[in-house]
């Protein structure tokens, strides 16, 4: 019910007890309320359709709030404060061909990597005197973070051709998952705090978070005389380093919130122009990479599915690729996750490390500045 602390759901049983004391107070002691009998059924009816109603009573009351509203009514919210869920993004990388000198690839051909998944090159392709061909204008065929690739990994042609020996696909970026409630929720918190006066760096963040496929901004500000060499940040300079999104997109963010003065560094430079068509040179990072390796000893039963260790595979790859910049790679997360989702597993013995030669029952925490990465062969199941 809604008073003064709120609304508060009373349960199907509490309806249903409720309901029947009305009926004894209507119909006399002796009435009978017990689920066999024809006043209990009815009672029962009654209160299941009244629970589906105030179930929606309380879904309605709490799409009013950020904290508690989902789906559609948390995009309008976000409305409120100029914000929109960012949608999934397809990821751009570069592939690269060895084969005979002269041959043509047209623009279209499909490329798949280890773990199933398929790109589409954007132009043609000619393979060069040295033996290659490049095009930095491979495009996944579908939206999600799962297509990035931080390094550069052997893929095969979906329509082999002789003429063509290897394939290489490389540095591909931007791929990112439609954003979650909790993602949305934390950005139009974050808006919400960047309204009212406060640090700089807040609307530095808050600019670059509203980019389409950014996961994740750490700044790092050096405001002495001396360098920082942890982190690669020259005195008196801004690092910011993002994880996900497009570069060009990213340093529009950067030059639209920081301060004009205020030097940024990084790898990645892009020129930007301001409305007066000025140039300027503005820097950042995506984030460094840590390699996680897994090894898993399972004992099994016959329920345990023909691809069990595929599914297994994906399970690891899904969560460590998805714990973020600066986050803790849980190993016991594993053990929940597995056993939920692939039948027919009675024991599991489960160990990461950052090299095959440092496996262990541990957590791994990642730095400021990195983001947790895997593969399927980095996944060892015995």
């Amino acid at each position: 019910m809604l008073d003064k602390n709120g609304f508060t759901r009373p349960t199907y049983n509490e309806i249903v007890e409720q309901e029947s004391d009305k009926w004894v107070q209507l119909f006399g002691e002796n009435a009978q309320t017990n689920t066999h009998s024809v006043g209990g059924i009815i009672i029962r009816i009654h209160s299941f359709f009244l629970d589906k109603l105030y179930q929606l009573a309380e879904m309605i009351y709490n799409s009013q709030f950020v904290d508690s509203a989902v789906g559609t009514t948390l995009d309008q919210l976000g409305a409120n404060v100029g914000l929109t869920r960012q949608p999934g993004q397809v990821a751009i990388g570069t592939v690269k061909f060895t084969g005979t000198v002269g041959f043509v690839l047209q623009s279209g051909l499909l490329v798949r990597t280890p773990d199933g998944l398929e790109y589409m090159t954007s132009e043609d392709v000619t393979i060069g005197q040295d033996g290659t061909g490049t095009s930095h204008y491979l495009y996944a065929t579908g939206s999600g973070a799962k297509y990035n690739k931080a390094n550069a990994v052997d893929a095969i042609m979906v329509t082999p051709s002789e003429s063509v020996t290897a394939v290489s696909v490389s540095e591909v970026t931007g791929g990112a998952d439609e954003e979650t409630d909790e993602s949305f929720r934390d950005r139009i918190d974050l808006a919400n705090k960047t309204v009212m006066p406060s640090s700089p760096y807040n609307g530095v963040i808050s600019a670059i978070e509203k980019v389409t496929g950014v996961n994740a901004v750490k700044v790092v500000s050096n405001d002495t005389m001396t360098d920082d060499l942890k982190t690669d940040t020259p005195a008196k300079s801004l690092h910011i380093f993002v994880d996900g999104g497009y570069k060009n997109d990213i340093a529009e963010a950067i030059f639209s919130s920081v301060a004009a003065g205020v030097k940024t560094v990084g790898v990645q430079e892009v020129e930007v122009t301001d409305i007066a068509g000025g140039k300027h040179q503005i820097c950042f990072d995506f984030p460094k990479t840590q390699d996680i390796y897994v090894s898993i000893k399972l004992t099994k039963t016959m329920e345990y599915p023909l691809d069990g260790d595929e599914q297994i595979q994906k399970i690891c790859m899904n969560y460590i690729n998805g714990v973020g910049m600066g986050n803790t790679v849980h190993y016991s997360y594993l053990y929940r996750l597995i056993y939920e989702q692939v039948p027919g597993i009675t024991v599991a013995d489960i160990k990461i490390g950052t090299a095959t030669t440092q496996m262990s029952a541990q957590d791994i925490e990642l730095k400021t500045i990195e983001t947790a990465q895997i593969t399927s062969e980095k996944v060892v199941i015995s």
